[in-house]
């Protein structure tokens, strides 16, 4: 029985703590069973952490999965991306700088390929 005790006693101490809500790890949106509750709220951001827009809409596929997103820029214009190319970290969206859109929204320029 001492054994048990001293398997149960190390265990106590090396269990991970439960990551919460609030401690996910940057995921592609398009890879969500759904789109998140709260998209409404989300501001949508570069690469660099500029907040470059507020989020309007997310549109799903067939299967209820982000495949779109759409947001109100801070110049006004409506932009719409693809989910695949915006990560989500459970507080805010961030897209890549490399499309012509956020690039144009960002004052980035791309070379041209």
């Amino acid at each position: 029985m001492s054994r048990f005790r001293a398997i149960l006693f190390c265990g106590l101490f090396t269990i991970p703590a439960m990551a919460s809500a609030d401690d996910l790890a940057p995921v592609a949106l398009n890879s969500l069973s759904q789109a998140p509750t709260n998209a409404a709220s989300l501001h949508v951001m570069n690469q660099r952490g500029e907040v470059i827009g507020q989020v309007l809409r997310i549109q799903t596929d067939q299967d209820g999965r982000p495949a779109a997103l759409s947001f109100r820029a801070n110049n006004g214009s409506t932009v719409v991306i693809s989910a695949a190319a915006t990560g989500y970290d459970g507080h805010v969206l961030v897209t890549s700088d490399d499309q012509p859109q956020i690039a144009a929204l960002s004052g980035v320029h791309t070379a041209a390929k």
